[in-house]
């Protein structure tokens, strides 16, 4: 019977509900892709054979990934993501990547880049959109030029033999990266519970 469960559409089906499903308590997330294991098995342990047809009937049968998630949601207690408006979160994406960028700029850039990072944080933390664990890791990724900066440019002129306005240079691309991961995870998870709810 375990068999089942390797199946390719099977493996693609519970993974999708894993990773739309997010948004809920480790506990539950595991209870709820147990359950559907279960139902996974006992359907195709009925059916008489293993094509991927009855496969796809079986699933089909259980609803999509997004409504199974969507629904374990709602049913969840306490407060729920609530999707905003697609604007609203670009902006907030927008100013958790501009800081690094914009800090390069003589005399005004650094106030101008604490000021969108604290900015970026406050309307990440107050957004209904997005769960505990997404803020925390998204405010490590936006903080972290703070450390990788001055590490990449330790590096860069240990490699160039000094610490000079090209190391810098060097180090500045390399640590954008982590803000920009930060809004594109973020970003596709506003994205999935606007469609989700919708």
């Amino acid at each position: 019977m375990n068999n089942t469960l390797t199946h390719p559409l099977v493996r693609a089906y519970l993974s999708s509900v894993e990773e739309q499903a997010t948004a809920l308590p480790g506990a539950r997330r595991q209870e709820l892709l147990a359950d559907l294991r279960e139902h996974i098995e006992v359907a195709l342990a009925e059916s008489d054979t293993l094509d991927d047809n009855s496969v796809r009937r079986v699933l089909e049968q259980l609803g999509a990934p997004g409504e199974i998630a969507a629904a374990a949601l709602a049913e969840e207690p306490g407060n729920h993501p609530v999707p905003q408006s697609s604007r609203h979160t670009s902006v907030t994406l927008c100013l958790a990547v501009v800081p690094l960028p914009v800090a390069l700029v003589p005399v005004i850039g650094p106030f101008l880049a604490l000021a969108a990072t604290v900015a970026a944080l406050v309307r990440l933390w107050k957004s209904p959109q997005w769960v505990r664990r997404e803020k925390r890791q998204a405010t490590l990724l936006v903080l972290s030029p703070v450390v990788t900066v001055p590490a990449l440019a330790v590096v860069c002129s240990v490699v160039l033999g000094g610490l000079t306005p090209i190391a810098l240079m060097t180090a500045l691309p390399a640590a954008v990266c982590l803000p920009v991961a930060a809004a594109i995870r973020l970003g596709r998870s506003a994205a999935r519970l606007r469609r989700h709810l919708s």
